[in-house]
């Protein structure tokens, strides 16, 4: 292929890679989007009723890249593709969620697949146009739980930038055929998914943490990470902490008790998390109501509630200068009602965030983390450019 026909570009990319959802922001605060962390070994050939639809909701792509070592991985369905495919699908669920998110090889997949969709969808006019390749430089912001930073961050950052990442869209639509060839850099290295969750809150949120000392968790599908702040959005490395509570294995296991009622009703947790996000409790079939869960939601989801308040206590008694405790994430959305419930007996000042921006918060901060790096970079380039400038004509005046 000439080399002309190759579209050459550079984005700015914030992945949040959660258990349940993956989460991406590029270029600029609006251009955000989200899809199930599921990936599938497909079974068989798939065929298209018709080469229309949101490539979101399509995502068949075939893997290269040093990141990813086994067959297994190459072409795969993500996200809401992968939902109730016939082939074998991995959910962060069982011995999936026992596992680092920094050594999971699903991780890798759904990085650069979110990283693929995001740069062809920012071309997605060339591409109509025929442009069937990209080659891009991606500046990416990510982050891992707190009990991994330590151990795992400089493992994972060698995979995401070790080499040349290719993704090629299958049948997925619009972008069917088309190729996406990618190196990253990391300006803000791995960020801490709770710490950057706070840069968000405290950038667009009334609540002016800054001035505060304060707790928060950032709930997960598997993990929570606890961080306190002192006033001045401080970090106190020696009281933040993390923990596994494994969400999405209580979600999985609501659902089989569901499905055992003979079909299969809800086939993945992270439709059961989206579900319990907007409180659809009824389940329909053939327009009638065939399953309840309310009283099986509001059993397990106690129990998850009492364990992660629990947790939030257990650190917080021993924070003296941290007044109040923050939840966020997808997880605080699906819990705060038990949660709040529990907390109506203690009285404890505990606040809960906005459930439109909760569930982007720590892909907002990143961005907002990423992006003043670049300005940084940007700023020292120019200064140092212009120091240069003024050598040289100190030189000529000799």
């Amino acid at each position: 292929m000439a080399k002309h026909d190759i579209l050459t570009t550079t984005i700015h990319l914030s992945i949040d890679n959660g258990s349940s959802h993956i989460k991406g922001i590029y270029d600029d605060l609006n251009n955000c989007f989200i899809f199930p962390n599921v990936v599938a070994q497909p079974f068989g050939e798939r065929f298209l009723l018709m080469e229309q639809g949101d490539p979101l909701d399509f995502l068949d792509v075939q893997i290269t890249s040093p990141a990813i070592d086994t067959e297994q991985y190459r072409h795969v369905y993500v996200g809401n593709l992968a939902i109730g495919d016939e082939g074998i699908v991995h959910e962060i669920v069982g011995d999936k969620a026992v596992q680092k998110k920094a050594q999971r090889p699903e991780t890798m997949v759904t990085l650069l697949t979110a990283a693929a969709y995001a740069i062809a969808k920012k071309h997605e006019d060339a591409v109509k146009r025929g442009k069937n390749r990209i080659k891009a430089t991606v500046n990416l912001g990510t982050g891992l739980p707190i009990r991994e930073i330590t151990k795992f961050s400089e493992e994972f950052a060698q995979k995401i930038t070790g080499g040349v990442h290719s993704i090629t869209f299958v049948t997925t639509p619009v972008f069917k055929g088309v190729t996406v060839e990618m190196e990253f850099t990391l300006p803000t290295d791995i960020s801490i998914d709770d710490v950057s969750g706070v840069y968000d809150m405290e950038a667009t949120s009334k609540s002016q943490l800054s001035h505060k000392g304060f707790g928060i968790a950032d709930v997960g599908g598997v993990d929570m990470d606890i961080a306190f702040f002192r006033p001045g959005l401080d970090l106190d490395q020696r009281h933040s902490t993390g923990a596994k509570i494994y969400l999405n294995d209580a979600l999985e296991s609501i659902r089989n008790e569901i499905n055992s009622q003979g079909e299969e009703l809800i086939s993945s947790t992270a439709e059961l998390t989206l579900m319990l996000v907007n409180k659809e409790y009824e389940i329909y079939a053939e327009g009638k109501v065939a399953f309840d869960m309310t009283n099986l939601v509001n059993r397990h989801m106690r129990i998850l509630a009492e364990k992660v308040l629990k947790y939030a206590r257990n650190s917080w008694k021993h924070v003296r200068y941290a007044n109040e405790f923050w939840f966020i994430g997808g997880g605080a959305i699906v819990l705060q009602p038990w949660i709040e419930k529990l907390n109506a007996e203690l009285g404890l000042p505990i606040r809960f965030d906005n459930a439109e921006y909760s569930q982007f918060r720590n892909a907002r901060g990143t961005f907002f983390l990423l992006e003043h790096a670049l300005k940084h970079t940007d700023d020292e380039a120019a200064a140092s450019i212009e120091s240069e400038r003024g050598s040289e004509g100190g030189s000529g005046s000799d």
